[in-house]
C-alpha cells in the first residue's frame, strides 16, 4: 500500500512540475515527509488525503489506487494461484491468499463466485471452507449476470445437499428455471434424500415426459427440414427415431399415489 501511495504521489507531483519542498509548503509539511511518502516509508494522514488530493489534482481515491472490484485478469491470476497451492496440498496458504483479497473487495461479488467454486471442489470434508463457500455463493445470486446467477443457486443448493441441510437446499433450488434440467436432477436427489419418494417420483415422470416430447418435436421439425431438402431418406430415418421415441416412452402417467398429474415443466 504504501508503495502504490507514494509512486502515486510522486507521478502525479512530477506532472505538475512540483518539487517535494514545494508540495510539503502546500500542505504546510516537511518536505521529508513527503520523501518518506515517496519511498514507501510512511503513508499520508487520513486529514492530508483530501488536501493532498487537491493539490495534486486528483480525487483521494485516484491516491488510494481505490477499485471497488478486481479486473477479470486479476481475478484469474489468484484464482491459478490459490488452485496450485490447493493442488499441492498447501490448503491454508491457498485459503489465506483468498481471504486477503475477498478482505479487500468485500463486495466484488464475481471474486466471490469464483472464490466460492475453488473452496467446493477442494474443501473436502473441512465444514469450514464449505461453509464459506455456501455463503460466497450467497452473495454471488445477487450478480447481474443471470447465468451466473443460476450457477450460484445450484452451487449453494449442491453444498446444502451435501452437507444434509435439505430444506435449504430445496429454498435454493426454487430459484432455478424449471427447464434446469441438473436443478431437477438435484431436486431429485434431495427429495430421495428427504424421504418424499413419491414427490421425487412425480418430479422425474413429469421431467421425462417434457424431454421426450421435446426431443419427438426436434426429431419431427428436422425431418421437415429435410423433406423440404429433397433429402428424403435422411427425413425418413429422422421420421423413424421420432417414431421410436413415442413408442419407447409413450404417454408417462404420474404414479398412483400421486391425484395431480405432473406439470410438463419438471416442477416439484
Amino acid at each position: 500500500m504504501e508503495q502504490t501511495v507514494g509512486r502515486t504521489v510522486q507521478r502525479l507531483r512530477k506532472a505538475k512540475g512540483m518539487t517535494q519542498g514545494q508540495l510539503a509548503g502546500r500542505l504546510g509539511i516537511s518536505s521529508a515527509a513527503v520523501s518518506k511518502w515517496e519511498t514507501g516509508g510512511a503513508l499520508p494522514d487520513v486529514a492530508l488525503l483530501c488536501p493532498l488530493a487537491r493539490a495534486l489534482g486528483c480525487t483521494a481515491n485516484d491516491l488510494l489506487n481505490f477499485r471497488p472490484e478486481l479486473t477479470a485478469e486479476e481475478i484469474d491470476t489468484l484464482c491459478t494461484a490459490a488452485r496450485r497451492r490447493f493442488e499441492e496440498g498447501e490448503r491454508e496458504q491457498a485459503a489465506a491468499l483468498c481471504e486477503e483479497r475477498l478482505r479487500q473487495y468485500p463486495t466484488d461479488l464475481t471474486l466471490a463466485f469464483r472464490v466460492g467454486f475453488l473452496y467446493a471442489r477442494y474443501g473436502g470434508r473441512e465444514e469450514g471452507l464449505l461453509e464459506r463457500a455456501a455463503g460466497l455463493f450467497r452473495s454471488a445470486t445477487a450478480l447481474p449476470d443471470e447465468e451466473q446467477r443460476r450457477s450460484a443457486w445450484q452451487m449453494l443448493a449442491r453444498l446444502y445437499a451435501e452437507q444434509g441441510k435439505y430444506e435449504p437446499a430445496m429454498e435454493a433450488l426454487g430459484h432455478l428455471p424449471s427447464c434446469n434440467q441438473e436443478g431437477m436432477s438435484l431436486r431429485a436427489a434431495v427429495l430421495r434424500q428427504m424421504g418424499r419418494l413419491a414427490q421425487a417420483e412425480q418430479l422425474e415422470r413429469g421431467t421425462l415426459a417434457a424431454q421426450s416430447k421435446a426431443l419427438r418435436a426436434t426429431l419431427l421439425s428436422l425431418a421437415e427440414t429435410l423433406r423440404r431438402q429433397a433429402r428424403r431418406e435422411e427425413a425418413r430415418r429422422m421420421q423413424d427415431k421420432a417414431d421410436a421415441v413415442q413408442a419407447l416412452f409413450g404417454p408417462i402417467a404420474p404414479p398412483a399415489c400421486c391425484p395431480e398429474a405432473p406439470r410438463e415443466n419438471g416442477g416439484v
